[in-house]
């Protein structure tokens, strides 16, 4: 102990040992070459840890930076050492140099240690033939997934356009069937027989529940035609539909409770349709009973607001839920709820729209909670 003590109170004691000069015997070319050697050593030493750094900094991110550093600073010792070989030529600080060599032999073996550590992770890398084969063969994918993508656009404009055109000209026909079968019902009602009358009410009605299934056909293809996505005040948006509803839900006698909900970014009229379509159907499908109750709120996470809305009408069995949001499909009798089997999946298509999803929580008599997700950044 004595000895580290009294090491560290002559570290920069040169008076146990001569210079280098006076140690054995030097030519002046010896000794130069030696002294100007070491000098370029600790000169190209000191600035290859420059350039790592700089390395560093331009380039964040780079793999293993804590490598980077300790070889820095094992390669700066390694200069040091060269430089004190030089000083001691004319100062013989054999115990300075000696403490330097110690901290180059550490931080050698911290080197060691960081690169046995990261070798499986170096071996790991791919070499830059290897990523340009990646990168080919990614255009590749990308090229042929961007001509499918037009490819698929195009059709659905085609489906799209083809859906419009055949629906709106199917209304003319109905309209004039429709005329003609209530200028029937005027001249001839209770001039033929019952039958008849029978007959024609039924044309009427079936007419009638065709000209609402091409009219929400319509509906449905025009989604996502419009693309402006703007801020949505949902406590706004929910004034509005309740505004324009009022009177189903006054008839109803229906009572809906909202908490504070969020602002978005969406599609506005998507948007009003979707909470429309979800509070007819909860105010449709109630109890016969019991006035409908239906709260409305909202939760929100780090990725998307979580919408609920919450019935006590006559609920859903699970087996229906998978088939729920199929377009046309139906779980009542048209007599008891009428309907098309349109709106439930138009919801599906507006939040897919706005990349979420839709899906329902229920029992038989226990009302329904339908729930969707809308992304904080929705991208149509």
């Amino acid at each position: 102990m004595e000895q580290v003590i009294e090491f560290f109170e002559k570290l920069f004691g040169a008076e146990s040992w001569p210079p280098r000069w006076q140690c054995g015997i030097w030519t002046d070319f010896h000794g130069w070459l030696y002294i100007f050697s070491d000098l370029a050593v600790w000169a190209a030493y000191f600035v290859i840890p420059i350039f790592l750094i700089k390395l560093i900094k331009q380039r964040p991110g780079i793999p293993f930076p804590r490598v980077y550093f300790l070889f820095g600073a094992f390669i700066l010792l390694c200069g040091t050492t060269h430089l004190m070989d030089v000083t001691m030529f004319w100062w013989p600080a054999y115990r300075l140099n000696a403490l330097i060599r110690f901290a180059t032999a550490c931080i050698s073996w911290f080197t060691i240690f960081a690169l046995f550590k990261t070798f499986p992770q170096v071996l790991a890398l791919k070499t830059s033939g290897e990523f340009e084969f990646e990168l080919l063969q990614r255009k590749e994918v990308e090229e042929k997934l961007t001509e499918k993508t037009n490819i698929l656009e195009q059709k659905n404009k085609e489906m799209e356009q083809f859906t419009y055109v055949a629906s709106h000209d199917l209304q003319e026909p109905l309209r004039t069937v429709t005329n003609y079968i209530g200028l029937l019902q005027e001249q001839y009602k209770g001039k033929v027989d019952k039958s008849a009358d029978e007959y024609l009410d039924i044309i009427r009605g079936a007419t009638g529940r065709m000209q609402i299934l091409i009219s929400d056909l319509l509906d449905y293809s025009r989604i996502g035609n419009e693309k402006n996505i703007v801020a949505v005040d949902c406590n706004l948006l929910l004034k509005e539909v309740l505004k324009e509803m009022s009177t189903s839900i006054n008839d109803s006698k229906a009572e809906i409770h909202f908490q504070s909900l969020p602002v978005i970014n969406g599609l506005h009229l998507e948007l009003k349709s979707l909470f429309q379509n979800l509070i007819s159907n909860s105010i449709k499908y109630r109890k016969r009973d019991a006035n409908p109750v239906i709260n409305i709120s909202t939760q929100v996470n780090s990725q998307e607001y979580i919408f609920a809305i919450k019935d006590n009408g006559i609920g859903i069995d699970n087996k229906y839920f998978e088939k729920l949001f199929i377009i046309f499909s139906r779980l009542h009798n048209r007599e008891d709820y009428p309907g098309t089997g349109i709106g439930l999946a138009q919801c599906k298509k507006i939040v897919e729209l706005h990349g979420g999803k839709i899906w329902v929580e229920s029992e038989p008599g226990k009302g329904s909670t339908f729930y969707f997700t809308i992304p904080k950044t929705t991208v149509s």
